[in-house]
């Protein structure tokens, strides 16, 4: 797929106007002019975390949504034909981050940085620790990171063929927004799945069941160095106590009693650093944010899974907690130049405590509800909306426009505190048919954060 004009005069003009912009920004001491690719909840997060930052002078979205005109600017402007190449140009920018998986799979990453822009988003080649499941078990296995067994198949009927009496994890191997993964309780299960259109319409991989505690526990990679986020629990079925299908995430917790801030850094090393160093050696390093899906088992930590990107609803709890400032970071990431930037500035986790609640409309996963007029009351303080699914209703304020449509972030002094804020935020929220899981960072308890 050809997204962006890469002619010599174009590359030309972005670097002469970079040059300018560098030299102007070094005499005045102007910010940044920052572009995020996305228009999701993950989206709202990163622009939101942006707009807290001093550096930053300017914040473009496209296509963005309409609750982020708040603080950005939203654009409709098409990836493919060199219209965002021009739009680099004609707008100076500085720092592009890329939010969605299936932007980053199609090499998005590779032909931003032949512009010249910094770029946090890794290469389509490294990227594919996320959207092929296959190879990035390989890796894994190559590299010497614990995870679950497998077997790889070309197709759902070669997988049927393989499935034993046993429970078993069914994967697409690529990219299915969240939906592609089914842990089967028996063959009948694993049978029903394989005939999903998320999963039967490519190669098919099939794991051991884990048993044990999920996390998720975000790297900053830049080559060979991992640096350690804080780390979040996500919730990822879509009813009260894990019950039935996958969902994109039905709300989110940082910090989490699985995983402690004071483990995040040792774990990384151990479980994300052999697999950086080793794309290193194979000449296809890892620039950008890596997601690792982790479960605490009676053997240790295993990695589930990886994503290219910031998770989402991770980002709604991880990215507040990021002291700093968070354009700067993720400038150094692009550039190269991270472990220099943390010499100088190292990383500090906020001590606040951050939940995150999907609010969803009534069919999702499946086929959601859509526009349906949205009524916001007075919420308490501390809680934030982040929207996902929503657009401007005509009438005025908004209507959902997807699955999940809006996610509570709510901060208070533990996990308890900040999940009761957000439930009670909950209810002063309304649309016909609209739910959410109400068990969402349950079992965190009162526990206090400690640096």
């Amino acid at each position: 797929m050809k997204w962006l004009n890469d002619g010599e005069r174009m590359r030309k003009l972005i670097a002469a106007q970079r040059a300018n912009r560098s030299a102007v920004r070094g005499q005045t001491g102007a910010g940044l002019n920052a572009l995020v690719l996305g228009g999701g909840g993950r989206e709202y997060a990163i622009a939101w975390r942006l707009a807290r930052c001093d550096s930053v002078t300017t914040i473009d979205v496209i296509p963005g949504n309409p609750a982020m005109s708040l603080f950005a600017r939203t654009l409709d402007i098409p990836i493919e034909g060199g219209r965002l190449e021009q739009h680099l140009a004609a707008s100076f920018i500085d720092l592009v981050i890329v939010g969605p998986d299936e932007l980053i799979a199609s090499g998005i990453g590779d032909v931003l940085r032949r512009t010249g822009v910094t770029v946090v988003c890794p290469s389509r080649e490294a990227a594919k620790l996320e959207w092929s499941k296959s190879f990035a078990k390989q890796v894994l296995r190559e590299a010497g990171v614990p995870t679950a067994s497998f077997r790889t198949f070309p197709d759902a009927g070669a997988a049927r063929a393989g499935l034993n009496e046993g429970p078993v994890v069914v994967k697409a191997d690529g990219l299915a927004a969240g939906k592609g993964v089914v842990v089967a309780r028996d063959r009948a299960e694993a049978d029903a799945a394989l005939s999903r259109s998320a999963i039967a319409s490519g190669p098919v991989v099939l794991e051991e069941v884990l048993a044990g505690e999920e996390a998720s526990l975000h790297a900053l990679v830049d080559g060979e160095t991992v640096v350690a986020l804080p780390p979040a629990r996500d919730h990822k079925r879509v009813g009260d106590g894990d019950t039935g299908p996958n969902t994109g995430g039905m709300g989110a917790c940082s910090p989490t009693c699985v995983l402690p801030d004071a483990e995040a850094q040792p774990l990384a090393e151990r479980l994300i650093g052999p697999v950086a160093r080793l794309l290193a050696e194979r000449g296809t390093p890892y620039r950008g944010v890596l997601f690792a899906g982790l479960m605490k088992t009676a053997d240790g930590w295993k990695v589930i899974e990886f994503n290219a990107r910031f998770g989402d609803p991770e980002a709604q709890v991880i990215l507040p907690r990021i002291g700093g400032d968070f354009a700067r970071l993720m400038q150094a990431l692009g550039d190269g130049h991270l472990a220099a930037h943390l010499r100088a500035r190292p990383l500090r986790f906020s001590q606040r405590a951050y939940v995150d609640l999907a609010l969803c409309a009534e069919g999702y996963p499946g086929q959601p509800r859509l526009g349906d007029p949205i009524t916001i009351g007075d919420l308490p303080d501390d809680v934030w909306t982040f929207h996902a699914g929503t657009r401007r209703s005509p009438q005025g304020g908004f209507v959902t426009a997807g699955g999940r449509v809006l996610h509570l972030v709510a901060q208070g002094d533990t996990p308890a505190h900040a999940r009761d804020r957000a439930y009670v935020a909950a209810e002063r929220i309304t649309w016909p048919g609209r739910f959410y899981r109400s068990d969402i960072a349950a079992s965190e308890g009162q526990v206090r954060i400690t640096p």
